[in-house]
């Protein structure tokens, strides 16, 4: 069941009070103002219940709405009550009960029924204080464990039960640390570490044998990031834009260290058993006026697997393994960079999983590797995040975008005995889309080299995998596009695209 971006959202909207992602001055009232001036600089509603005693300000039934904003989901969010106390030394402490609910409802929306949830939020050993002055604060948190689990969902009216729905999460201890300053924006720049986390999800389709379990355990966890909230209220909206104008960015790195994880799927197939695990993995995300950034990578994957229908289990071993991507965000004539690179190094699978094709083994079982790296420009013609926009460039048969400029950093295909890598650097003229009909046309060239084709093509004629007829085609086509290289079954090409719109293949005409 994909999970709803606006129950995601709000989720996040409830622990980052709780984790301190938020600003705070030396007296009670002021810390709680910011808070409420945070949540409403992102757009939404905040009222709740105040009332002072001494140094004490207690603040309860606390409501934070998002609605009336186009493509908004309606949401309401109720969350339990909290205690600003102003102490001797100038701090003020957040207190908070061990066990915090949360309340969620949405409103249903067109396909997408409504939901009601309830959350609880649990701590101890817990400490929250606020230290500094109106315009440098720094946040400290601690916790010696930490858990949020759902205590209840209904859909459409109709109450899941924990054979239905559930999840668990829990972890400690829990540290962090977040400086803030207050001006035009507000700026934080925010670290978290966690000694352990696990968590365990259950969804079991009503009425249906399909359902899904989730246990993961991390040996331990860390996050250092830095982010920009506007100050001024913006109006609620599913397009992030005005959000972006506004002054809005982020830039976030979370660190992992000994993860596990179990998947296991019901169908009316039967059941497949998924567990995962990796010596180290990163994630870092990063949005804002200067575009989109994600990075992810991990260390020592192991994947195994029992499918359903398939009487035997599958292994796979990888030694690292990454994707990045960095995407212009804002509408502009002008070209802007954007990359995405991607890897997967050392990649071996059990004997098992090859002998399914190649059980005589004629078929080098060397660790493989795929590489690719690719940058240039672009100009972004549309709000990428304004789906009636695509919609309709899409119904009228225009492009979201245009390609300026592609270089291929790297490509590699290193397996079962031969080899591919390429090197390019191509332009793009799209004010000429005759002289490749449909397409911009394309200035520069690209290098290829290959090595053990003619080997790989050998044995997979041997093993019966290709007919002989397809492997002689194969190799007419490579002889018309590439030439010798320099040691034996080796094969190198360079495809040039010049201005009179011909392409060359080592310089000899092919269009």
């Amino acid at each position: 069941m994909a999970l709803n971006h606006t129950y995601l959202s709000s989720a996040t909207v409830g622990l980052s009070l709780l984790a301190s992602t938020a600003s705070a001055d030396l007296t009670a009232i002021d810390v709680w103002s910011d808070w409420r001036g945070y949540l409403e600089g992102l757009g939404y509603a905040v009222t709740a219940t105040q009332s002072t005693d001494g140094s004490t300000l207690s603040v309860s039934d606390i409501e934070i709405q998002s609605s009336d904003g186009p493509n908004i989901r309606p949401m309401v969010m109720r969350m339990g009550g909290l205690d600003f106390v102003e102490t001797a030394d100038g701090s003020v402490d957040v207190m908070m009960a061990e066990r915090m609910p949360i309340a969620i409802v949405l409103a249903p929306d067109g396909d997408a029924p409504s939901v009601e949830m309830n959350v609880e939020y649990s701590q101890s050993g817990h400490q929250m204080t606020v230290r500094g002055d109106a315009s440098a604060m720094t946040y400290d948190y601690s916790a010696e464990t930490f858990g949020l689990m759902l205590a209840s969902l209904v859909l459409d009216g109709k109450a899941m039960d924990e054979t239905t729905a559930r999840f668990g999460m829990e972890g400690g201890p829990l540290t962090s640390t977040t400086a803030v300053t207050v001006g035009e924006t507000r700026d934080y720049d925010q670290s978290v570490q966690i000694g352990n986390l696990s968590y365990d999800t259950l969804f079991n389709a009503p009425d249906d044998v399909e359902a899904m379990v989730v246990n993961s355990n991390v040996g331990a966890m860390s996050f250092k990031g830095t982010s920009t909230i506007p100050v001024d209220q913006v109006t609620p909206t599913s397009d992030l834009m005005p959000l972006i104008a506004a002054g809005f960015a982020f830039d976030g790195t979370f660190d992992t260290q000994g993860t596990e994880t179990e998947v296991e799927l019901t169908s009316e197939d039967g059941t497949t058993r998924i567990k995962t695990g990796s010596a180290s993995s990163k994630l870092g995300v990063a949005m804002g006026a200067d575009g989109i950034r994600y990075e992810a990578d991990a260390q020592q994957v192991q994947i195994g697997a029992e499918l359903a229908g398939l009487p035997f289990p599958l292994f796979a071993e990888v030694a690292n393994t990454g994707f990045s991507l960095q995407s212009p965000v804002v509408q502009s004539e002008t070209p802007q960079d954007f990359k995405m690179a991607f890897n997967l190094s050392d990649f071996t699978m059990s004997d098992i999983i090859w002998a399914l094709f190649d059980p005589s083994q004629q078929l080098p079982r060397d660790p493989a590797t795929i590489a690719l790296g690719i940058s240039g420009k672009a100009k972004v013609l549309l709000n990428p995040f304004d789906p009636d926009a695509i919609q309709q460039s899409a119904e009228a048969g225009t492009y979201p975008g245009e390609l300026d400029s592609l270089r291929i950093d790297t490509l590699v295909v290193d397996a079962v005995g031969a080899k591919i890598e390429a090197q390019g650097d191509v332009t793009f003229d799209n004010t000429d889309t005759t002289t490749l009909p449909g397409f911009p046309k394309p200035v520069g060239d690209v290098t290829i080299g290959v090595a053990g084709a003619n080997g790989l093509m050998d044995k997979l004629v041997a093993m019966g995998l290709l007919p002989e007829e397809q492997v002689m085609g194969a190799r007419m086509m490579l002889g018309l596009f590439a030439v010798p290289g320099d040691a034996p079954d080796t094969l190198k090409s360079k495809i040039e695209f010049n201005e009179a719109g011909q392409i060359l293949a080592n310089g000899q005409r092919i269009k």
